[in-house]
């Protein structure tokens, strides 16, 4: 039995990569002939499937840790060893390291770097709290029966910081996205929709929403025809629309709430250029989804943007400051109106089912072993 563990919920349209991730994984499971179960928690209350287990409400991780214990002390006697337990985050481990520990194989997905989360919310305050807590983390990674990460810059990252020899072993496998959303992409934009840039993501400290309002105010403040949209929802969802309230440029502004994940593709046709801020990142969703949807990226350089995105023909990868990633979005605007935009070869590399095939193909090893 597959066992995968995600404080999310499978049936749900939550925008994110893990989230999609989760729903890849799913799909995948779904297709697989392997028996499995999805232990998760609920974000909906309209759809069922008999091999999701839902543990709590809400996506919460403290509230799915704690329900992770109850699961385990109550299914600790049916764990086999052929069993595989899958824990998207090392800290979800925790319950089967201490309840069920030698049961089943143990997989740990990284979908960032621990302890970036918790420093932007405390800052220097984190510091001896994350201490503590790589005490606890690199007793999971050591052990883990494998370790995935959705990018070498993470993989690297956590090896340098967290255990060496687990991460330096480490399968690096990024996050899926449903291509069949992507079906028929529209064309590249013209210069009618040049000029739009969309925002598309949490809001929260880790997607530095400020930085793109301040590229915005740049652009505006040297005469560019420009408007920026910010989909979606988040905890910085409040000071972002003070924000907004006390920008020069709040006129060009548009705000939209949470967007479902089906409806990704319309708003993505519906604007010229991805914009993407972020202090941190993994392996983001949002990138590949705007190459599906034959849109140029400007970003800042993080996560494993630099292995999808082809500078100066399917993006443009800047400096995370005001002026830089505004020379970026006027050399896509150039790209844009010159019909010189190009997906490039990262196209061929988001198959989901082969990204899925090689979890499933782990998930085979480890249950034979």
């Amino acid at each position: 039995m597959i066992y995968v563990f995600y404080s999310n919920d499978p049936l749900a349209q939550d925008l994110g990569g893990g989230a999609e991730h989760f729903r890849g994984l799913f799909r995948a499971l779904d297709e697989s002939g392997l028996a499995y179960r999805l232990v998760a928690a609920r974000l909906q209350h309209d759809r069922r499937h008999p091999a999701v287990d839902y543990v709590c409400e809400g996506s919460a991780f403290p509230r799915f840790w704690l329900a992770s214990w109850r699961w385990f002390w109550r299914n600790r006697h049916r764990l086999r060893p052929g069993d595989v337990l899958h824990f998207h985050r090392t800290y979800a481990a925790w319950p089967a390291l201490v309840l069920a520990r030698g049961k089943a194989r143990v997989v740990v997905t990284y979908h960032n770097v621990s302890g970036r989360v918790l420093a932007g919310r405390l800052g220097r305050l984190a510091a001896p709290l994350r201490a503590l807590m790589l005490v606890f983390e690199r007793q999971v990674a050591r052990a883990a029966d494998a370790i995935l990460c959705v990018s070498e810059r993470d993989r690297g990252e956590l090896a340098a910081r967290v255990a060496r020899k687990p991460f330096e072993a480490a399968l690096v496998i990024p996050a899926a996205l449903d291509q069949r959303l992507f079906a028929n992409p529209p064309p590249p934009p013209g210069p009618a929709l040049a000029g739009r840039l969309l925002f598309l993501g949490r809001l929260s400290h880790q997607k530095n929403l400020p930085l793109a309002v301040a590229t915005l105010e740049h652009l505006a403040a040297e005469g560019a025809d420009v408007t920026l949209t910010i989909a979606g929802d988040g905890e910085d969802a409040a000071s972002l629309d003070r924000l907004i309230a006390r920008s020069p440029a709040r006129r060009r502004i548009f705000r939209l709430g949470p967007v479902p994940h089906g409806e990704v593709p319309a708003l993505l046709a519906a604007h010229g250029i991805l914009l993407l801020t972020s202090r941190y990142e993994a392996s983001p969703t949002v990138v590949k989804e705007a190459l599906l949807a034959r849109r140029p990226v400007v970003t800042t350089d993080v996560g494993d943007v630099r292995a999808w995105l082809e500078e100066g023909t399917s993006g443009f990868i800047r400096a995370a400051e005001p002026a830089a990633l505004a020379e970026g979005v006027r050399a896509a605007r150039l790209l844009l109106e010159a019909g010189r935009y190009r997906p490039g070869a990262a196209l061929e590399r988001l198959d989901e089912r082969a990204i899925m095939g090689r979890v499933l193909d782990l998930y085979r090893r480890l249950a034979a072993a």
